[in-house]
């Protein structure tokens, strides 16, 4: 690692509060945020964070749909939920992969 110098700077209490507000939505140090915009370096990507959080909850979702699946096809006595039938399944599981695919490709 290089060596690092200081750099001062005076701001009023409202513009730190500002800056630490944005540092912590871009998931960065303030120094790291300062220092970004200062040379003109592109931030993070907040919004990556949140559809990686929405990924998850899709798959999970998928999870639960194929264990659904798996046991009404393996156990005799299972029973869906109310209201739904083994194809109706089979096409939310269908419509959920698509989903999937479609948040994984605006990543």
């Amino acid at each position: 690692m290089s060596a690092r110098e200081q750099i001062k700077s005076y701001v009023t209490p409202d513009e730190k509060a500002e800056v630490t507000a944005l540092a912590q939505q871009a998931r960065i140090t303030t120094s790291e945020l300062v220092r970004r915009l200062v040379l003109g370096e592109k931030l993070p990507d907040t919004n990556r964070h949140l559809m990686v959080i929405e990924l998850v909850k899709v798959n999970a979702d998928l999870a639960r749909l194929g264990n659904l699946l798996r046991m009404a096809v393996m156990e005799e006595d299972f029973e869906l939920p109310q209201g739904m039938d083994l194809e109706q399944l089979i096409d939310t599981i269908r419509e959920t992969q698509d989903d999937l695919k479609t948040k994984i490709k605006e990543l």
